[in-house]
C-alpha cells in the first residue's frame, strides 16, 4: 500500500491492541515540577544572576564625554547613523534592505518618526532652556538662522576638534555660531541626570516605556557599542543569543545568529537576506507532517524506540507495526 497523508493518518488513528503500560501524568508531571523548581532555586542561590548597570545619558555623559559631546553633534547637524537612516523613522535612504524591487523596510513606510535635531537636541534644551538664558538664545539663533547660515556653521564645526572640560564643549576651527553653547548645555543637562527622564522619549510626560529614541541616541554613539562588545553582544559575537557576561542566553535563536558568521551572509551584513534564509527553514519545519518523506522520518529512523526502550524490550515490537515499517 503506498504512503499517503490519508492512509498515515488511518494508521495514527486505528485501534491500539498491542500491550499497554500504565503511565501516571500527573505524577511524572509532578516530580519533574519539584526537580526543576529545585534545581533552578539552588542555581540561582549559588551563582545569582547576571548583573550590568544601567546605560544612561548620564554615565555616557560622564564616562565619554567626547564622544558624547560628538555623537550630540551629529545628531545635531543631521548626519548621525538616525538621522540617516530611513524608514521606519524617517525619509532617508542609509539603511535601507531590499531584494531588487522587494523592500518591506520602504513599504511599511515611517511609522515611528525620529528627527534627531529636534527629538534629541533642541527639543530637550528648549525646556532646559528656561533655567539658562544663554542657552535659550543659542537655540533661538540656531532655529531662526538661514538654511545657508546653518550651513556655514556646519560645515565649520564637522571639520573642527571637538573639545570637552568637564560640561564645556568647544571646537577648534572657523566660526561655528550657537553650536558649542548648544552641545555644552545638552552635556551639563546630561550629566546632571536630566536628559534620563522623558526629555526625549515622551516630553512632557511623566512615564514613558518607549524608549526607542533614548536607545537610537545612545546607539549612535561608541560608548553604547563598547559596552556590548564587552558583554559579547555585538553581531559578530553571535549577540542575539548572548546572556549579559558568561550566562547561557537563547539558545534557539542559534541558527539565526550562525548566518551572520558565515559567507555569504556576514560578507553581506543584511538582516532581510537572514530573514529569507530563515523562514523556508521554519516553514519546512512547521508543515513537516504534510510533507512526503520527510514526515516519515521519525519512525525510519527510530528514535522514540531509544526513548521507550524499556517497553520495547519488554514487549518487543508487535506485528501489525513491523509491517507498517516494512
Amino acid at each position: 500500500m503506498s504512503r499517503t497523508y490519508k492512509t498515515e493518518s488511518r494508521r495514527a488513528t486505528r485501534e491500539w491492541r498491542g500491550p499497554e503500560a500504565r503511565f501516571d501524568l500527573l505524577k511524572e508531571a509532578t516530580i519533574a515540577t519539584i526537580v526543576v523548581v529545585v534545581v533552578v532555586v539552588v542555581l540561582a542561590v549559588l551563582f545569582s544572576g547576571p548583573r550590568a548597570t544601567g546605560v544612561t545619558f548620564q554615565s555616557w555623559s560622564k564616562n565619554d564625554s567626547a564622544d558624547f559631546a560628538s555623537t550630540t553633534l551629529s545628531e545635531l547637524l543631521g548626519t548621525s547613523g538616525s538621522a540617516t537612516y530611513g524608514p521606519p523613522y524617517n525619509s532617508a535612504d542609509g539603511e535601507i534592505q531590499g531584494l531588487g524591487p522587494i523592500s518591506f523596510q520602504k513599504w511599511g513606510g515611517i511609522h515611528t518618526p525620529v528627527d534627531p535635531p529636534q527629538d534629541f537636541v533642541l527639543g530637550p534644551l528648549t525646556a532646559w532652556s528656561a533655567l539658562n538664558p544663554d542657552i535659550k538664545t543659542a537655540v533661538a539663533t540656531w532655529q531662526t538662522a538661514g538654511e545657508q547660515q546653518q550651513k556655514t556653521w556646519s560645515d565649520a564645526a564637522q571639520n573642527a576638534e571637538v573639545n570637552v572640560d568637564g560640561t564645556a564643549v568647544t571646537l577648534t576651527g572657523a566660526d561655528t555660531g550657537p553650536i558649542t553653547t548648544i552641545l555644552t548645555g545638552l552635556m551639563t543637562m546630561a550629566q546632571s541626570g536630566a536628559l534620563d527622564t522623558q526629555m526625549v522619549d515622551l516630553p512632557g510626560e511623566f512615564y514613558s516605556t518607549n524608549h526607542t529614541k533614548s536607545l537610537l541616541y545612545l546607539a549612535d554613539g561608541e560608548y553604547l557599542g563598547n559596552i556590548a562588545e564587552q558583554y559579547h553582544q555585538q553581531g559578530d559575537q553571535w549577540g542575539v543569543m548572548n546572556e549579559v557576561g558568561s550566562w547561557p542566553g537563547q539558545p534557539w535563536l542559534s541558527a539565526y545568529a550562525l548566518l551572520y558568521q558565515i559567507p555569504p551572509w556576514k560578507n553581506v551584513g543584511t538582516d532581510l537576506i537572514v530573514i529569507v534564509t530563515v523562514i523556508p527553514l521554519f516553514l519546512i519545519l512547521l508543515f513537516l507532517p504534510f510533507i512526503p518523506g520527510l514526515r516519515s522520518l521519525p519512525k525510519r529512523l527510530g528514535v522514540y524506540r531509544l526513548i521507550w526502550r524499556s517497553y520495547y524490550r519488554q514487549y518487543g515490537m508487535d506485528k501489525k507495526t513491523k509491517e507498517d515499517r516494512a
